[in-house]
């Protein structure tokens, strides 16, 4: 078993566990979110340099026209989902340091959307990867090729977490958080002269345990996870049979 995949899963799991709690504040207090944060930008900086090689080959080819565009797709998703990690961590730091309530909840507003995308843009960077966690899994517990039944067991599985996590964008609003936390925070990019409404007007807060985040927002990463590896497989059997097909007119 090669250590420095184990590595590489041991760390995107651990990632993808603390960045979970950060949807919940009260889960494990202020401090922890705020540290966790911390943590959470320092395995981004481990992971980037376990996969630096990757990251400076396909920098330097990505306007290289025999660049794959399956890769090119690929680096930009991760791209855009670093941007998305770095604005959260960025607000998150200036929401804390803002003066007023009009600062304070531009930043929070962006804090919090980009949070939400995040997680559809972890579930496009998983999807793309699916094949290698699923052999490294496979290599670890000896796992030989799937016979009739446990395909059969596996796409029930596969059905039951996209229902799941339909039912969870539905019920928990979740494009309707992303939209309406992002339009607010673009629509008071400007200053303006805000004082805070009586009551406070706090953006609604999560209350969901550890598990009942992962219930969540694991299974709306498994949506857009299982969406972009099946679109992906098709691409490639597409692909695999036009070639088939060349090889078979050129015979």
């Amino acid at each position: 078993m090669n250590k420095k995949n184990i590595f590489k899963i041991v760390l995107d799991i651990a990632m993808i566990a603390l960045f979970v709690t950060f949807f919940n504040i009260g889960l494990l207090g202020f401090k922890f979110h705020v540290r966790g944060g911390m943590i959470f930008g320092a395995l981004i900086l481990v992971h980037i340099i376990v996969n630096r090689k990757w990251v400076i080959n396909i920098t330097k080819r990505i306007f290289d026209k025999n660049l794959k565009t399956r890769t090119r797709v690929s680096y930009i998703i991760s791209a855009l989902l670093l941007v998305l990690v770095c604005t959260i961590l960025a607000s998150g730091i200036c929401m804390m340091k803002a003066a007023t309530y009009d600062r304070v909840m531009f930043w929070k507003m962006l804090h919090l959307g980009a949070s939400y995308l995040s997680i559809a843009f972890i579930g496009l960077h998983v999807g793309l990867y699916w094949n290698f966690v699923m052999n490294f899994f496979k290599k670890m517990f000896n796992i030989k090729n799937s016979g009739t039944m446990s395909q059969t067991i596996a796409k029930l599985i596969v059905v039951a977490m996209l229902v799941l996590g339909a039912y969870n964008i539905y019920t928990q609003g979740y494009f309707s958080k992303v939209s309406g936390t992002l339009s607010y925070a673009a629509q008071h990019i400007i200053p303006q002269d805000i004082e805070a409404p009586e009551g406070g007007g706090h953006y609604e807060k999560e209350s969901l345990s550890f598990l009942g985040l992962v219930n969540v927002y694991g299974s709306i990463v498994s949506v857009f996870a299982i969406g972009t590896y099946y679109i992906d497989s098709s691409i490639k059997n597409n692909k695999k049979a036009a070639k088939n097909n060349k090889i078979k007119q050129a015979s």
